[in-house]
This record gives structure tokens, C-alpha cells and sequence, in this order.
């Protein structure tokens, strides 16, 4: 499943502590591809959550930039960035229940990773050092927990492993989906070298089927 992640500095001078500057961080939404599995069918779906319009980007600055695939602005943005912030949205991904996604087995959500994304002029990859991106989901019936924490750049260098913090593996049902909420926090002590800067990753989230799985 990929989702893509566009941080994109602005041109403003981004001082630490003042409201200057800006990051603009996209989540876009696509299927998720499928993998070698013993047998039957896994395949993921996804949307961004938080009452905002579905399918579109999970985090942005403007409406305008939130907009989904018909055109329908976004009702959530953040407005500019500055060194220190943090925003938070939701992902649901599905397996099953949705007529696009055919599946046919339970699955185990396994790791996430980032990938430069094709096509990108200038990407400023020492970025990625800067934005800490904290993953949770719920456990059990209880509240979200932490599966994973790192900077985009450990992201960027291989998949980081989802596990719950007593070390159980995620699950995903068929049918049914799960929300993971994303959250991203631009380092406090970044300085103006990052100002005018872009970066554009692809998010994957990788899965793998239960059976024969334990």
C-alpha cells in the first residue's frame, strides 16, 4: 500500500519557535500491491480518516492542496509549519469490504517504509533527519499504542518494523479494517538550511498473510 508523503519546505526563512516558513506533507491514496503468499488472496485498501473527505492527502496546508481526485476540498488542513510543530491524521486500511479490494484471508500488518518517489526534481533527502514520524493503532479493544517511531530517514533507508509494544503482531481481519494514525513532528532545532527544500516519499505499509505465519 502506498502512500505518499510530500514535504516541501517553503520559502520563507524557518527559524525555530517562529511561525515561519512551511511543510507541506501529502499522504496519498493508492492499493496496496500483493506478495508471495501460500494461498488465496490479500490485497489492502485504504482512506484518510478524521471526518475529512475520502479518498485525498492526510496532511496539508491549504484546503486546495487537500483536495481529492473529484475535486472536493480539504477540510483539514494545517496551515503553515514551523520547527516544532506536529499534526496528526488517521489511516484506515481495509481487507476486504470494499468492492475493489478482493480478498479472501486474514493478514498481519508487518512494517512500514518509505521510498523516494520517481520523477522528483532536487529531492532534499537530508530532510527526512528532521521529521519524526510516530505510528500507532489500537490493541485489542484499548487505546492507540506506539507500533512505531523513528525519523523519516530510517524510513527511507528499509522497512521499520510494526509490532505492539508487548511484541504481538498487528492483525488485520478479513473482513474488516483498522485505523493507524500517523503522526509528524518537525524537529524543533531545525535551522534555515531546510527552508525552500523539497522532499516527496512514498509510504508502504507491508503485510503478510496469517496462515502459516505465527
Amino acid at each position: 500500500m502506498n502512500k505518499k508523503l510530500l514535504l516541501t519546505m517553503g520559502a520563507a526563512a524557518a527559524i525555530a519557535a517562529v511561525s515561519a516558513g512551511g511543510t507541506l506533507a501529502l499522504f496519498t491514496d493508492s492499493k496496496s500491491a500483493s506478495a508471495d503468499f501460500v494461498a488465496g488472496t490479500l490485497c489492502l485498501d485504504s482512506e484518510r480518516n478524521d471526518g475529512d473527505t475520502v479518498p485525498g492527502p492526510m496532511f496539508y496546508i491549504t484546503a486546495e492542496q487537500g483536495r481529492t481526485t473529484s475535486g472536493a476540498p480539504g477540510l483539514l488542513p494545517t496551515g503553515v509549519w514551523a520547527p516544532g510543530d506536529s499534526h496528526t491524521r488517521t489511516l484506515t486500511v481495509y481487507n476486504g469490504n470494499r468492492p475493489e479490494c478482493k480478498t479472501s484471508m486474514d493478514a498481519w500488518l508487518t512494517a512500514v517504509e518509505a521510498r523516494l518517489t520517481e520523477g522528483i526534481a532536487d529531492q532534499y533527502v537530508a530532510l527526512a533527519s528532521q521529521l519524526n514520524v510516530v505510528v500507532k493503532t489500537p490493541q485489542g479493544g484499548g487505546p492507540d499504542v506506539v507500533v512505531a517511531e523513528a525519523p523519516l530517514s530510517d524510513f527511507l533507508a528499509g522497512p521499520v518494523t510494526i509490532l505492539y509494544p508487548d511484541g504481538d503482531k498487528i492483525p488485520l481481519a478479513y473482513p474488516s479494517n483498522r485505523h493507524m494514525k500517523f503522526e509528524v513532528a518537525f524537529d524543533r532545532d531545525a535551522g534555515n538550511e531546510y527552508q525552500g527544500k523539497t522532499l516527496v516519499v512514498d509510504f508502504v505499509v507491508h503485510a503478510e498473510q496469517q496462515r502459516n505465519n505465527r
